[in-house]
């Protein structure tokens, strides 16, 4: 529904505040960089950028508004480089729901801020809704992060992910025509030539995926590839545009075609094996960076399809990951999803055993293989350790906008890195700094630094002793923008209480 996508929103719990510049002291800052905390940090911000930044006592003549954080914890604008916040988060859609979406959709982005996201990287979009969002945050309509985007994914017809949208809801057609598809659907080598340069318009990077398997409980497993030829006239443009190229895989196969080329970054985790340490090290070479998503893993471990869960699948980690799935769904994830939807992905998920996994497709019921995220569990825990012993430059997402994956949550990624074994410093730069050079914006954010935007989330913990931290911003900052306050702040807009 774009007309309506224009009503303002407020900002919540901040003040009408009138600033250009603004002082912030009495910091702890997490340098991401060294992995320190500064004490008794001073930041002074001028038009959004960070101009001075010292400790101890500056600017005692300062005349304008005053950040008084009282020792509380100052860290980078948390950064989600895998998100599709044009999606509802369903299986499926009834249009008697439509106000439901809608609602969702613009929430999505509001969630993000409100989680001290301050940047998104959209993986994947309805474009003219998209861009609708986009217009409607930097007017000040809405509170949002800034967002970096691929436009539509470049796909073949028949490829991931294959579902037709008219069997998702018949009015999905027609409305194309206003917002846009999500992937492009060529048939042919000439019109994927011209949908890449449509494409592309706009756009910071090329979303492609690799796999040759689906991911859906399908009779028919194999789905069709891009030829060598395609790949080839896709890097030759995206070199000559200087455009990045994002992959996504969840199969050896998939793996194996991005390291036969220059992937910026591969998205997800390989799930029908361990990666071998050649595997690893080709990688690393390539440097070719990855986005894990491994909150997805979790959400898709469907022990609904089960009578009883296969004993290969019975590990410690996998085990884990069940119990801490449903405190989400039965706690948390009401808070980051509209109730009706969240309840709907919960219902849908009788389908495996009320019509059976081998009928799901046929009965156009579009929920994934559960085998193949209990392997993205049980196979994904070990590559992802061996790809960060060996340096690989891991980034943070985790798919938000998928059914049961939902803005707002992206404390369950950084909570699964440190079950895989990540210390919180490397976890805290996999959503900051890490994310930044997967954007490809490290020069502007990812750290707070002199000279880069003042992206800034306030923390009552340390977050280097406690993850759980994130979970709970108390002011979110997006270049120099007061955009979230958890309540805390004087109704001035002077001091942290």
């Amino acid at each position: 529904m774009p007309p309506f996508q224009g009503c303002a929103i407020p900002k919540k719990n901040v003040p009408s505040l009138d600033y250009k510049t603004f002082l912030i002291k009495n910091a702890r800052l997490v340098d991401v960089i060294s992995g320190q905390i500064l004490e008794n940090v001073q930041l002074v911000v001028d038009r959004g950028i960070i101009k001075i930044q010292e400790t101890g006592e500056i600017q005692n003549n300062f005349k304008g508004i005053i950040f008084d954080l009282k020792g509380r914890y100052l860290i980078p604008g948390l950064i989600d480089a895998h998100c599709h916040p044009t999606v509802s988060p369903v299986f499926s859609m009834r249009m008697i729901d439509i106000l439901n979406h809608s609602r969702q959709q613009k929430q999505n982005f509001i969630s993000a801020i409100e989680s001290g996201v301050t940047t998104m990287r959209d993986m994947g979009a309805f474009p003219g809704l998209l861009h609708l969002f986009i217009k409607d945050i930097q007017k000040g309509n809405m509170p949002g992060p800034r967002v970096v985007y691929c436009n539509s994914i470049l796909n073949i017809k028949g490829s991931h992910p294959e579902i037709p949208p008219s069997d998702v809801n018949i009015f999905a057609r027609p409305a194309s025509l206003f917002i846009g598809m999500i992937m492009n659907n060529f048939r042919s080598t000439p019109e994927m030539e011209e949908c890449l340069k449509e494409n592309a318009k706009g756009a910071s990077f090329i979303k492609l995926t690799l796999d040759n398997h689906t991911l859906f409980c399908k009779k028919n497993k194999k789905i069709p590839v891009y030829t060598k030829e395609q790949l080839d006239i896709i890097f030759r443009f995206a070199e000559k545009t200087g455009l990045p190229v994002s992959g996504h895989h969840q199969f050896k196969y998939g793996f194996d075609r991005a390291m036969e080329y220059p992937f910026n970054s591969i998205e997800h985790m390989v799930t029908d094996t361990v990666l071998s340490d050649d595997d690893i090290m080709k990688m690393a070479k390539r440097n070719t960076a990855i986005v894990p998503t491994m909150t997805v893993g979790q959400s898709f471990l469907m022990e609904e399809a089960f009578d009883k869960l296969p004993e290969q699948y019975r590990t410690p980690e996998i085990t884990k990951e069940l119990q801490v799935r449903k405190e989400y769904f039965e706690g948390e994830a009401i808070k980051h999803c509209d109730p009706l939807l969240h309840k709907q992905n919960l219902s849908a998920l009788k389908y495996y055993k009320t019509i059976g996994r081998d009928k799901l497709w046929e009965n156009k019921k579009f929920l994934v293989d559960p085998d193949v995220y209990f392997n993205m569990i049980g196979n994904g825990y070990q590559s992802l350790k061996k790809m960060n012993q060996a340096g690989i430059i891991i980034g943070c997402g985790i798919d938000a906008g998928m059914p049961l994956n939902y803005f707002g949550g992206n404390y369950r990624e950084y909570e699964i890195l440190q079950r895989v074994g990540f210390s919180n410093i490397e976890i805290l730069r996999c959503a900051t700094i890490n994310n930044a050079k997967i954007l490809r914006m490290e020069d502007k954010i990812g750290s707070l630094e002199t000279g880069k935007y003042a992206d800034m989330v306030v923390l009552d913990k340390n977050p280097l002793e406690d993850i759980r931290a994130l979970r709970k911003p108390q002011m979110v900052f997006k270049q120099g923008d007061l955009m979230f306050s958890s309540g805390n702040l004087h109704q001035d807009g002077t001091i942290l209480a």
